[in-house]
């Protein structure tokens, strides 16, 4: 039970333990409501005795109702207003009818009849108004000590059993008559069965606990045994109740009771031998509650086990029961006074602040009243409720703002503390998004933390960003190193999600599996409390503190304070990294585009014009920047050079190598002759300076107008389409990329091929960027498509050609992102050949 709380957040505790002390308490109200009023008992002051199927009349007290009346003992009852009866008990039901009024008795007294009429008094139950009320003392202070640290095992263990304390003595001693709804039977049955089963355990478990944790607290099995016997004494009240067997029923309902004197007697014994004297002062208040609880109920039992009918007869005898209101009393005045529980404080200014501000509530309110009849005396003739409501109204408004300010006053003098926290939570929460750098931030925190909170050792630990940052206040930085364990501090607080106390954590089994290292490391440092920085599930850093200036603990709303600090400074680092990166991934950007225009700036700025040639080429890199290269070289007012390449890869690298081609190109270009020269001399210049797993294919075609021919020459590059007569046939010259072998077995796999230059004959230069093109369903281009949009736009212009083929590609992508560059030229001869 202990661990499912833990892991709740403290508004989550706090709201389910106000609302099942909501739901016992409106339960056992509306039980009360039934037992005071509903079902009130009439009280004749007499007993009435079964006897040979006759009613007999016995202990009538002297100078009650029943002896005026003239009731003598050993009468006879025969009728109560004209209603017959067998037993006792139908007749009580009858009289019960008439509580507050006279009724009829029909008498026999020495076999003679008489009628009398008897005043029937209301019965005040007052063994179920003090165990009631020993309830609701319970409840209140149980809940408010767990809504004040909702993480305190003790507390909540407290709050436990106050809940089912109330249900327990809050439905104890169910009446119930036919007449009742049946959900309302089902209702309080449910809730009293809850009660029986788990109060009794639940209390008796908290003694052993507080105010010295025993080792049986810790013992399994005893939660299972004590819940087992108030399992087994349940079903034995219920088997008993069915089949009518008071006396075991009886004896059943005092076993309950058992449990309680049992939990008293272990808060005795831990009071009177494991207690220090001073603790034994602080809880001196319940030690005298626990006595008087014990002595009260014995008292009770003992006046009900001599005289059964006391209640009846003696009402009076039962009044030191109410003795049992001043329990919870006592309990709730050693704990608010002497912070048993750490709520002392919170209390002790609640319920001053709460005097001080009623009284302004109430001067306000006499002051608006007052003022309202002053101005009815004088300015109102007629009785006008409407004017005496708008009057009222206007001076309320006109009297707020000074309330108000009254009770802003009141509210800075008893919670100055909470309002220096949250007018430092808001300029905490004001200066953060202005800071930006990570050690700004950090430094602003510690000094947020160390100013408001009056703490001498503070630091700010971040973690899982590629170096751990920290900044310290009276801490070593040394202190602040804490590596990803399995039994570490980090592990602890991404495992909890919650602010880790090391007073409390020391009592737990986790701490015994704590990391020895960091265990010393923390003692040294003298930290105290460590809060944890998450950003949503994502464990950020954490911040270690060490004792307050004043040397007084954390309370519940300092804990509150810090873990609110910590979540907007988990925000804040993450926004400082999220920054950072921008401003990185700006200046890359930045370089990206520099290096995108610098590489745009390589390739040719326009086609070339050649008389009788059409030529136009383009390229479009997957990224900023590609690998892929396309230049036209003109060697000649005849002779042209086209050249197309692709680096392996792309991005970056790919480019860089890009650039050191061109050079290279250009330079065979005007020593060789043929372009297999030129890609021998490119690969001898190339292999030396490439990565072993980067390479380039190419392509050159020579282009001569004069002679007329074309002479294409390609290094592991795609095969050039080309169209003559109608036909496209593929470039079949073998060849190996560059950079993959020095000379020899480049150089002999290497094949130039001769192509007539004909008036109809296109050739297209391209990279694999364009065949092997994907669609959203990683479908590949492929040539075919590309091969019949040539031969169908074989007559249309260079330029045309380029741009259909560009969004042939692009249709057939659609959304899928465009995975490699895209280069291609294409050459036309247009027929108008240069003669000279």
């Amino acid at each position: 039970m202990s661990r499912f709380f833990e892991r709740m957040s403290p508004s989550l505790v706090r709201f389910l333990y106000t609302a099942a002390a909501l739901i016992a308490l409106n339960v056992c109200l509306l039980n009360f409501y039934v037992q005071m009023f509903e079902h009130t008992v009439g009280n004749d002051y007499c007993r009435w005795v079964d006897k040979d199927g006759q009613v007999y009349i016995t202990d009538v007290v002297s100078g009650s109702v029943s002896d005026q009346a003239g009731l003598k003992n050993g009468d006879i009852l025969v009728r109560i207003n004209g209603t017959s009866f067998k037993t006792g008990m139908e007749a009580q039901q009858i009289i019960n009818k008439t509580a507050g009024s006279y009724a009829t008795y029909l008498i026999e007294r020495n076999g003679l009849q008489f009628e009398t009429h008897i005043l029937i008094l209301k019965l005040v139950n007052v063994s179920y108004l003090a165990q009631f009320l020993f309830g609701v003392g319970f409840l209140v202070v149980g809940l408010v000590v767990v809504l004040v640290k909702p993480q305190g095992k003790l507390q909540r263990c407290f709050a436990r059993f106050s809940i089912l304390l109330m249900l327990f003595f809050g439905l104890f001693g169910l009446n119930f008559i036919s007449t009742d709804p049946a959900w309302r039977i089902k209702l309080f049955l449910s809730f009293f069965l809850l009660a029986i089963v788990f109060g009794p355990p639940s209390f008796m478990r908290f003694f052993l606990l507080f105010p010295v944790a025993r080792p049986l607290y810790r013992k399994k099995w005893m939660t299972v045994l004590l819940h087992l016997i108030s399992l087994t004494l349940t079903i034995v009240v219920i088997i008993s109740s069915q089949l009518h067997l008071n006396t075991l029923n009886g004896l059943s309902y005092l076993s309950f009771y058992g449990f309680y004197f049992a939990g008293l007697a272990i808060f005795v014994h831990s009071y009177r031998a494991l207690v220090t004297p001073e603790g034994r002062q602080h809880l001196k208040p319940i030690f005298y509650g626990v006595i008087l609880t014990i002595v009260t109920f014995l008292y009770v039992i003992i006046i009900v086990m001599v005289n059964p009918f006391a209640a009846f007869l003696h009402p009076a005898l039962l009044l030191p029961l109410m003795l049992l209101v001043l329990v919870p009393v006592f309990f709730g005045y050693a704990i608010f006074r002497h912070g048993l529980m750490d709520v002392d404080i919170v209390v002790q200014r609640s319920l001053t602040y709460g005097a001080v501000t009623a009284v302004v509530a109430a001067i306000y309110l006499l002051t608006v009243f007052g003022l309202k009849s002053l101005l009815s005396y004088f300015f109102v003739t007629s009785e006008n409720h409407i004017i005496d409501i708008l009057s009222l109204a206007v001076i309320a408004i006109v009297f707020d703002p000074i309330k108000q300010r009254f009770q802003l006053g009141i509210d800075r003098v008893f919670y100055r503390e909470r309002y220096d926290y949250q007018r430092a939570l808001l300029e905490f929460t004001q200066e953060l998004p202005r800071l930006l750098e990570l050690d700004k931030i950090l430094h602003s925190i510690v000094s947020r933390v160390s100013s408001t909170m009056h703490i001498e050792k503070v630091a700010v630990v971040v973690c899982g960003i590629t170096e751990c940052a920290c900044v310290t206040k009276n801490i070593d930085e040394t202190a602040c190193e804490f590596q990803e364990s399995e039994n570490g501090l980090i592990a602890l607080l991404r495992n909890t999600r919650h602010p880790v106390d090391l007073h409390s954590f020391k009592d737990t089994k986790a701490f015994l599996l704590f990391d020895p290292a960091e265990k010393e490391k923390l003692l040294q440092a003298g930290v105290v409390l460590s809060v944890p920085m998450f950003l949503h599930d994502r464990l950020v850093g954490f911040i270690n503190i060490g004792t307050k200036m004043s040397g007084r603990g954390y309370s519940q709303e300092d804990i509150n304070l810090l873990s609110t600090v910590a979540g907007q400074a988990a925000i804040a680092i993450e926004n400082s990294r999220l920054h950072k990166t921008e401003l990185e991934q700006e200046r890359i950007k930045e370089e990206l585009d520099l290096a995108r225009n610098i590489q745009q700036g390589l390739f040719p700025k326009s086609n070339p014009r050649i008389a009788g040639l059409d030529i136009a080429g383009i390229s479009v890199p997957a990224l900023s920047v590609g690998g892929d290269y396309y230049d036209f070289i003109q060697l000649s007012p005849t002779k042209i050079l086209t050249v197309v390449a692709d680096v392996s890869g792309k991005g970056m690298s790919a480019a860089l190598y890009m650039s050191k081609i061109q050079g290279m190109v250009q330079l065979a270009a005007y020593m060789y002759n043929s372009p297999k020269e030129m890609l021998k001399h490119i690969n001898r210049r190339i292999f030396e300076g490439i990565d072993r797993k980067s390479f380039i294919t190419m392509i050159l075609a020579l282009i001569d107008t004069k002679k007329k021919e074309v002479r294409l020459c390609r290094a592991g590059h795609n095969k050039a389409m080309i169209v003559a007569n109608g036909k496209v046939r593929f470039l079949q010259g073998a060849g190996i990329a560059l950079g993959l072998e020095r000379g020899p077995v480049f150089e002999d796999q290497l094949e130039e091929v001769r192509i007539p230059l004909k008036s109809d004959t296109l050739f297209l230069l391209y990279t694999d960027g364009i065949t092997e093109a994907m669609n959203e369903q990683k479908q590949e281009l492929g040539e075919k498509p590309v091969a019949a949009l040539l031969k169908q736009m074989r007559t249309a212009p260079a330029e045309k050609i380029e741009q259909a083929i560009l969004q042939t590609v692009e249709t057939f992508r659609g959304s899928a992102e465009q995975h490699d560059d895209v280069t291609l030229v294409v050459i036309k001869n247009t027929g108008r050949v240069n003669k000279k």
